[in-house]
């Protein structure tokens, strides 16, 4: 996430990339409601409304940010990329996959994946889409020329056994990073 974050760091609006574990037994949900309270606690430090939060999640943490703004009792502004959305992505907040039928909108979605992903297809990502859009949801989607990784600036290094900047997916990356600018100060 070191790339997409630094691309809307550059573009001035502050950033938090939080760390997580999706494979505790709780799903990460401790770590991600610590890092949305600090965030929040952060922004009214800085007379930020703790309510601009933008949340902003990349493959599992789309399934999470996406879950968070399913339960939450106030509309979230939140930026889904490469979503990961299938009965073996569970979100933190459940403990279970996403529902079928959403609850009604309270908030605006954005949702952006790669053409070339090869975890979440296109078929995947509009239909979330369009389920969130008949709940009654603001919703933009958009398909960037990348991969799963490369949507946030990064591709796996087999090596090394970890994500690394790649500079081939800057476009991809400039999309993401601009969608979340826009989110955050609109």
């Amino acid at each position: 996430m070191a790339p997409l974050a630094d691309a809307v760091a550059a573009e001035g609006v502050r950033v938090l990339a939080a760390d997580w574990d999706s494979t505790s037994p709780d799903l990460g949900r401790a770590d991600l409601e610590a890092s949305l309270a600090f965030a929040q606690g952060v922004a009214g430090e800085l007379g930020i409304d703790p309510g601009d939060v933008v949340l902003v999640g990349w493959s599992l943490g789309g399934t999470a940010a996406l879950g968070f703004a399913l339960q939450s009792p106030a509309p979230l502004r939140t930026v889904l990329v490469a979503p990961g959305y299938a009965d073996r992505a569970l979100d933190a907040f459940s403990g279970r996959p996403l529902p079928q039928t959403f609850p009604p909108g309270r908030g605006t979605v954005d949702v952006l994946w790669g053409s070339r992903d090869e975890l979440v297809d296109e078929t995947m990502a509009t239909s979330l889409v369009e389920r969130l859009r008949t709940a009654g949801w603001t919703v933009s989607a958009a398909e960037l020329d990348a991969d799963h990784s490369g949507v946030v600036g990064s591709r796996f290094d087999e090596a090394t056994n970890r994500y690394v900047s790649d500079p081939g997916a800057a476009g991809a990356v400039a999309t993401v990073a601009s969608t979340i600018v826009r989110a955050a100060t609109s």
